[in-house]
């Protein structure tokens, strides 16, 4: 496999047909599949194969040596992030957002998963080192279900091998205990780190899921959306594990040179003086469900990426008393919660993201991602340098902002039976309302959507730069951002 270098500090590059006219716009680190090469010197060029087209590349801009790379995948109001490690090529999936019959637009996560390997990578299957899933919440979880069933909603289907399945330990069960059951106790040692205000004692879930026959033949029934999940877990992963901070780095992912490394900071299991260990109860279900999420930072070279879950601020809060706050520091951040400003500004600050990356979608209640958020992520996040030298104030990104549609309204219509009839669109209401007295609207009057631009942001490095880039609106061109990594880069 070959790679588009960074271009010569362009970090794009429009893949040309042989009649010259562009056929898509590759970023810095797109896979290649070199076919014929032609020309010598500053004129050679070589023809590949990339995103499905075929085409034509200056020679100098075609390397052998691939990046990091990280895509926040546009699945609406969730998560789903799609990660390769360069040292290895393996691939990694960090939540699947909810499942594509559920979307609006009836595609999710598996989509573009499925899009990658067999038709980017010309894989004849889907293949992950590692899937987590963060916390047993729908909208992170539901996605997996397509992945792990090797099934999209329009018929396709696609092969799936998985290594490693990990989870943060909580279930969904169908009777009481809902999270596992809990018992009143206290952490066994004095807190790392003093200053947040947390006691010793609470409560604490102490029944946890660990292996394959946890979720293929679970003790007592779970949540009939979880099942489903469970089953699939329970057969397909070859090996399934629960993580916690306490396990320190993701087994085979230790600090190595030239090789990226996986730390994991959360979630906290606590070791308690009644004896085992458990998850502390954060006051209510979806709290503590959120809040015990999986938290993964990435380091590769000078680059550090944090992936946050759906953390809140009692969890935060925890974190922080456990950990060294520059622990969290980062380059680039996975905004926690989809923006929502249940936040320890203590945690933004420890966190300094020099861009962050919100996943949230349309037509949800929850106003995300919340101007509080957003305005905390600039406040405190560190500046960087670009490529120059130049000042760069911190990055704010959103799926659901990178999201467009193409809007036009229809000239002709005509019916689905034969023989199909014409009609003008003036003569055609249609009801968005599905009452019994209906709410109709002429057609002709009608802006459709007839196209969509996904929000996925493209997040890549080479541990010394971090590349950012959402794709424009109206074209297949990318608006990018190149920022030097590490410490000593603001």
């Amino acid at each position: 496999m070959k790679y588009l270098n960074d271009a010569g500090g362009r970090f794009k590059l429009p893949l040309k047909g042989d009649d010259g006219k562009t056929l898509a716009t590759l970023l810095w680190g797109d896979p290649l599949q070199e076919l014929a090469r032609e020309g010598s010197g500053a004129a050679e060029r070589v023809k590949v194969r990339a995103r499905k087209r075929t085409g034509w590349l200056p020679a100098s801009a075609v390397g052998d040596t691939g990046l990091l790379e990280i895509y926040v995948i546009d699945v609406g109001q969730g998560d789903g992030v799609l990660m390769r490690t360069p040292h290895d090529d393996a691939w990694h999936m960090v939540d699947a957002g909810i499942r594509a019959a559920e979307q609006m637009t009836r595609k999710g996560a598996a989509n573009f998963v499925r899009w990658k390997f067999i038709d980017d990578l010309r894989r004849d299957r889907v293949t992950l080192k590692n899937m987590v899933v963060t916390h047993p919440d729908a909208d992170h979880f539901g996605g997996m279900i397509d992945l792990l069933s090797g099934a999209l909603p329009d018929g396709r289907t696609f092969g799936i091998e998985v290594e490693r399945f990990w989870h943060n330990g909580i279930g969904r069960f169908k009777d009481a205990a809902k999270l596992g059951a809990l018992r009143a106790d206290r952490r066994d040692a004095p807190w790392p780190v003093a200053g947040f205000e947390l006691k010793p004692e609470g409560r604490f879930i102490v029944e946890l899921l660990d292996g394959k026959t946890h979720f293929g033949r679970p003790k007592r029934p779970f949540a009939s959306d979880f099942a489903a999940l469970a089953k699939l877990v329970g057969k397909l992963p070859k090996k399934v594990s629960s993580l916690s901070q306490a396990d320190g780095w993701l087994p085979g992912y230790a600090p190595a040179p030239g090789a990226a490394a996986i730390r994991v900071l959360g979630p906290v299991r606590e070791r308690l003086a009644g004896g085992g260990d458990g998850l502390r109860w954060l006051g209510s279900e979806s709290v503590t469900r959120n809040g015990h999420s999986v938290v993964l930072r990435v380091d590769y070279g000078q680059a550090r990426v944090l992936l946050t879950g759906d953390l809140n601020t009692d969890s935060q809060r925890l974190l922080l008393s456990c950990q060294a706050g520059e622990e969290f520091a980062v380059d680039v951040s996975k905004g926690c919660h989809h923006g929502s400003d249940d936040v320890d500004l203590r945690f933004v600050r420890a966190m300094a993201a020099r861009a962050t990356v919100v996943s949230s979608g349309d037509n949800e209640d929850y106003a995300h991602p919340r101007p509080r958020i957003l305005g905390a992520s600039a406040r405190y996040g560190r500046e960087a340098r670009d490529t120059g030298g130049a000042t760069m104030p911190p990055l704010l990104y959103s799926t659901e902002l990178a999201r467009s549609v193409a809007l036009d309204f229809a000239t002709h219509a005509r019916s689905v039976a034969e023989p199909k009839q014409p009609f003008e669109p003036a003569q055609l209401e249609v009801d968005f309302d599905a009452s019994p007295t209906g709410y109709y609207r002429r057609l002709s009057r009608m802006p459709m959507a007839t196209d969509l631009v996904y929000g996925l942001v493209n997040v890549r490095s080479d541990g010394r730069r971090i590349l950012c880039a959402t794709m424009k609106e109206g074209s297949s061109d990318f608006d990018l951002q190149v920022f030097q990594a590490g410490v000593e880069a603001g």
